[in-house]
């Protein structure tokens, strides 16, 4: 069965101790373990993701209304270092995924004031369009209108790969020879750019939705819904972020 490319959510369904069996009990009796270390639930999940994505929105609220975009350089690598860590050491708790929200919150509160004051009310279409990939792409896993299957989901993680590979090249290039390759300016490459981009986050939601399904049905534990929160929210910021850079390519044609 495919799993998701998101290395939090990638890691989470390989994490030793992630099940823990209860032991032996008599029988009518709960165990002690059982009820303080409970299943994982879809409401865990759904309510978990909802608080993380509360305090991403409160962050990037009080990082306009406040104006501490200065902040937003240091949260940047704050975000980076925060969602590398969780990927690779993985913690079923709420600290750390709260955290990230936060910091991640002012890097997008700022992207958005700067992306808004070229081209006003971009913001609210990146949110709008955001929330309908996600809904459509929820419909289309629940309705099974898409197939998840390994061979689409390697294609995906590479075509993502190969992408980021680029976009790093861009970077290295203009950084380090002062040279533009074209990825981001606004062009007709750019824009393609953007539109694989978009569409490789999205088809990423789906493999996190059937991630966040084979946890339910392994029986985890119910504190591991912040760390599927966590995964589900570096989704949907890329996802924000591609949408961003797409809608400004077409206001500038």
């Amino acid at each position: 069965m495919p799993t998701t490319s998101n290395p939090a959510i990638r890691n989470l369904l390989t994490l030793d101790g992630a099940v823990s069996p209860a032991g032996p009990v008599r029988p009518g009796e709960a165990s002690p373990a059982a009820v303080a270390d409970r299943p994982i639930t879809l409401d865990d999940i759904v309510v978990k993701t909802l608080v993380v994505f509360a305090v991403l929105v409160a962050s990037a609220f009080l990082t306009v209304f406040l104006d501490v975009g200065y902040l937003a350089l240091p949260a940047l690598f704050a975000a980076l270092g925060l969602g590398i860590f969780l990927a690779l050491r993985p913690r079923p708790g709420a600290a750390l995924a709260l955290l990230y929200a936060a910091v991640e919150g002012i890097v997008l509160g700022e992207a958005t004031q700067l992306f808004d004051a070229l081209h006003p009310g971009i913001g609210t279409q990146a949110v709008l369009g955001t929330g309908c990939v996600f809904a459509g792409m929820l419909a289309a896993y629940r309705t099974r209108k898409v197939r998840i299957s390994a061979k689409v989901t390697r294609w995906a993680v590479g075509a993502a790969l190969g992408l980021l590979v680029l976009l790093v090249a861009e970077l290295v290039a203009w950084w380090g020879f002062g040279a533009d390759l074209g990825l981001r300016d606004g062009g007709v490459l750019a824009f393609g750019v953007s539109v694989l981009m978009v569409a490789a986050a999205s088809f990423f939601l789906l493999l996190d939705f059937e991630a966040a399904n084979r946890l339910l049905r392994s029986g985890a534990s119910h504190r591991w819904a912040w760390y599927v929160a966590f995964g589900l929210t570096m989704t949907l910021v890329w996802l924000y972020l591609e949408l961003l850079r797409l809608l400004s390519y077409l206001r500038w044609w």
